[in-house]
């Protein structure tokens, strides 16, 4: 066999693909696009809350606020403080006679609506200052209501300002297990009218029991609390109260004891009735009463 020749043999040529690159992945713009997203919002949020007023700002913060103290479980409200964390002025719920507990609000109150800061003495505070003063000065100077002192605390609250009238052993607002007002009872609401009906806010009116149970399954202190609200509603609106005032009605029932420790203290049986603070206006700027309309007379329309 003859040998091959060598410029006979095959020429190999050898083509070498340069691959691109290779794909990365989009996670990165996923993240990106989310960061962006959330930077938006956080602008959003900061924008919305440099634009609203102090009186929306604390009106939000209140939704949110627990209505149980993170402390002493009574509530906020209850110490003064505007918060579970601040006490405030109020010490104790057992301090003996002064009707007026906590005669200023416990830090920065609402701003004023506009419409009401044209008016001069309208200011909601001062207004809720010159409600105490006239309330006071009621208890102080007719001896049938000095001796129901000790029934009634007077205080400014975040919501607004809080009348509350409390059971004692001389002195019950109701009776006993039934929600038919007493004659001190009956005295005690009639004081309130005269700065209740005076003042634009409108009302709550709240009703509370003790933790001792009438036996009745079908009957209970929700219940109880429950009609004794009511009652004081009919009793207002019968003294000149306008039924549109009342804009919200709660039964509690024993859920939120003044004297937790000491749950069949009358002082657990209350009606609270409280002047809506900020925007909750019933009447027209015209209509706007000022420190002197409350204080002038104070003996007519109940005080």
């Amino acid at each position: 066999m003859a040998a091959k020749d060598p410029d006979k043999r095959p020429i190999i040529i050898k083509k070498i693909k340069k691959g691109g690159h290779g794909h990365h992945g989009g996670a990165w713009k996923v993240a990106y696009a989310d960061f962006v997203t959330a930077m938006m919002a956080f602008f959003l949020l900061l924008w919305l809350i440099a634009s609203s007023s102090k009186a929306k700002l604390d009106g939000i913060a209140e939704y949110f606020t627990p209505t149980v103290g993170l402390k002493d479980a009574m509530g906020i409200g209850f110490q003064g403080g505007t918060t579970a964390e601040m006490e405030g002025i109020r010490k104790s719920d057992k301090a003996p006679p002064g009707i007026v507990a906590g005669q200023t609000p416990t830090g920065q109150t609402p701003e004023q609506p506009k419409k009401t800061a044209q008016v001069e003495g309208s200011d909601e505070s001062q207004l809720f200052e010159k409600a105490e003063m006239a309330i006071k000065q009621a208890f102080e100077s007719d001896p049938t209501l000095r001796e129901l002192s000790d029934n009634i605390i007077v205080e400014q609250t975040p919501e607004g300002l809080k009348l509350e009238l409390q059971d004692t052993d001389k002195h019950p607002m109701f009776v006993t297990g039934r929600a038919e007002l007493t004659d001190d009872g009956r005295k005690l609401i009639a004081a309130m009218k005269g700065v209740i009906v005076k003042l634009p806010n409108y009302i709550s009116i709240t009703g509370h029991t003790d933790a001792i149970s009438g036996g009745n399954a079908n009957y209970t202190n929700w219940e109880l609390s429950s009609d004794r609200a009511m009652a004081s509603r009919r009793f207002l609106l019968s003294s000149g109260l306008e039924p549109s005032r009342v804009r919200k009605m709660v039964a509690m029932g024993d859920a939120e004891l003044l004297d937790p420790e000491d749950p069949r203290n009358p002082r657990n049986r209350r009606i609270s009735i409280i002047l809506l603070r900020g925007t909750h206006m019933a009447l027209p700027d015209s209509a706007m009463p000022t420190g002197r309309d409350i204080l002038r007379n104070p003996g007519s329309g109940g005080l």
